[in-house]
């Protein structure tokens, strides 16, 4: 490889610091700065040049900026980083509402730069294995998705509700792995903290024309939970995240009185389990960006996809608020 790509990372909480170990050791890329308002969080970083805001990370010189700031920032320093020619790895949700995000979006093309959004649960080894498959046509079509993602409330996130920071990884994974833009959205959210953000939520997406996803997701369960389940025309096939694991329950053969009765659950099918190798999903995402930059063929999430998710996450707060289905005008795809 040429020359390394220099890169920065902007905001050193809990993401920022798995970013920066990362860079450390990726290879063609020399991380040159981090930046943080915080001094004292600055100070533990300092094996490395540090500066307290974007602008000074422009000055130091860099060709690319991983932004792990509080969501509420991210239009404001990405605009900053796309106006001085920097390209741009972005946490996700990729800004605070859609109309944020799409601004992102158009500043970014504008700029002819490469920018993506950190949605690294689409880097899990269990769900990039699933979508190989489905995209490979080896379960049939699809007909739904289901997912639960579950976990201890995180005393890291305060500004947000579990729709925002975690929905949103799940509306993005089934465009994903449906290639299916949303055409509507139903929700409910319960407060269960006395916080002034929703703490569990239920939504029923369609996908297309022929396909639905359910997504249950809350913050306040005893234990996590990484669970995406796909029915197809062949069978039904689980990936958990958290034990990197695909479970096929292929569907049997069809006789006449099953067939007549409309029913699948008297069928015996074969059940098949395999562990997916490790790979850490971060680490996957940076190497996708680095070949974005190289000209490499990469599968970084785009701005667009960023948007699209912002704008699903948006529709379940709206449905939920309003107790009404939420039609899509248009397009809203992740993939």
């Amino acid at each position: 490889m040429s020359k390394a790509l220099r890169a920065a990372v902007i905001g050193l909480g809990w993401a920022g610091g798995v970013h920066v170990k990362v860079l450390s050791s990726l290879d063609g890329v020399d991380l040159v700065a981090v930046a943080d308002t915080d001094p004292e969080r600055r100070v533990a970083f300092d094996g490395l040049r540090t500066a307290a805001d974007v602008g000074e990370l422009v000055r130091i010189g860099v060709d690319y900026c991983v932004v792990a700031t509080p969501t509420t920032e991210h239009e404001r320093i990405s605009l900053e980083l796309a106006a001085a020619g920097v390209h741009a790895l972005i946490e996700k949700p990729l800004a605070s509402t859609s109309a944020e995000a799409t601004r992102l979006a158009e500043a970014f093309d504008r700029a002819g730069l490469v920018a993506a959004v950190g949605h690294t649960e689409r880097r899990n080894a269990a769900v990039q294995e699933l979508g190989a498959r489905l995209r490979n046509g080896d379960y049939g079509s699809v007909y739904q998705v289901a997912t639960r993602r579950n976990s201890p409330y995180p005393a890291r996130i305060r500004d947000v509700g579990v729709v925002t920071d975690v929905a949103i990884h799940d509306v993005d994974l089934a465009t994903w792995l449906t290639g299916r833009h949303i055409t509507s959205v139903a929700a409910q959210v319960v407060h269960v903290t006395g916080g002034p953000h929703e703490d569990l939520a239920t939504a029923v997406l369609r996908l297309g024309d022929d396909v639905i996803a359910d997504i249950q997701v809350s913050r306040v369960s005893p234990s996590k939970e990484r669970i995406v389940i796909v029915h197809t025309a062949m069978g039904c096939v689980t990936a958990d995240a958290l034990s990197r694991t695909i479970t096929y329950h292929a569907h049997g053969e069809i006789d006449g009185d099953a067939a007549a009765s409309g029913s699948l659950s008297d069928v015996p099918g074969r059940r098949t389990t395999y562990e997916v190798p490790y790979a850490e999903p971060f680490r996957v995402q940076h190497e996708a960006f680095r070949d974005a930059l190289l000209g490499l063929p990469n599968d970084i999430v785009t701005l667009r996809q960023g948007v699209a998710a912002v704008e699903a996450t948006e529709a379940i707060l709206t449905a939920a608020r309003t107790g009404t289905s939420v039609t899509f005008a248009h397009a809203v795809t992740s993939r």
